[in-house]
């Protein structure tokens, strides 16, 4: 029996290690075998807009894109027999910002006056400050055209980590609570600010659509599209008439290993 006992517990124990053998063999070789690594960075143009013009914006009078820049890695898996198709997943961090100036009509936002918030209508030139930062994880699926060439695309979940957005109005006048309410002339230079960092979005999703090119063996550049799904702005705030999206072309350099 003892031999029994003996003979069991060695041949238990010589299970268990090649069991664990195997298993890290199998690990090693998935995250080795057709696998590609890379590190990238961007930068943005683009910005929070709404989907075409809004009757209410009558001309665009600025624009700066701001120094929006991103940082990411990410790890594809060629899971074709001939490394055309993969799977890509990355983590990223992120800037998105804008200022702009346009002169607007009957244009509803909400300004600081006299110490409180105040709904209304504004007539006049507005400046809108943008820069929130994410931390983004993207997920695509890549197609290898030629050795020189990757054309890859799929969705993106944000979330936010730092947030700003707001400006002031000035040149023009503000009608209080309607069209038609009590105004308030802006002229000389005078203006009303408004914040509505606290009212931007945590959790963006969207897609992106990009292209690389390998300059070199382990060096690549790349021009990205993303589109965001939802609003950056809270689905219940009220105190701007249309959603604003976050668009942007990045355009960065990469290494691959």
């Amino acid at each position: 029996m003892k031999n029994i006992l003996l003979a069991l517990f060695s041949l238990g124990s010589v299970s268990l290690a090649w069991a664990q053998e195997t298993e890290n063999v199998t690990k090693e070789s998935f995250f080795k075998k057709d696998m590609e690594y890379q590190v990238r960075a961007n930068f943005s143009i683009g910005g929070a807009t709404p989907l075409g013009i809004p009757q209410e914006i009558r001309k665009i009078e600025s624009y700066n894109p701001t120094l929006a820049l991103g940082l990411e890695a990410n790890a594809t898996k060629w899971i074709s027999t001939d490394k055309k198709w993969g799977v890509r997943v990355g983590a990223k961090v992120e800037s998105k910002g804008m200022k702009t100036k346009a002169q607007v009509k009957s244009y509803l936002t909400k300004i600081e006056q006299n110490n409180q918030s105040v709904k209304g209508y504004f007539t006049g030139l507005v400046q809108t400050d943008v820069k929130n930062t994410y931390v983004s994880f993207p997920i695509s699926a890549v197609y290898r055209l030629s050795p020189k060439w990757n054309f890859y695309g799929g969705l993106y979940f944000s979330g936010l980590i730092d947030k700003s957005f707001d400006g002031y109005v000035t040149d023009g006048h503000f009608r209080q609570g309607t069209p038609v309410g009590p105004k308030i002339i802006f002229e000389n230079g005078s203006q009303a600010s408004y914040d509505f960092s606290e009212e931007v979005r945590k959790f963006q999703w969207g897609m992106q659509l990009g292209a690389e090119w390998t300059m070199k063996k382990h060096f690549v550049l790349f021009p990205e599209v993303s589109y965001g799904f939802n609003g950056i702005l809270n689905p219940d705030f009220d105190a701007i008439s249309f959603n604003m999206h976050n668009i942007y072309l990045n355009l960065g350099f990469g290494y691959k290993f």
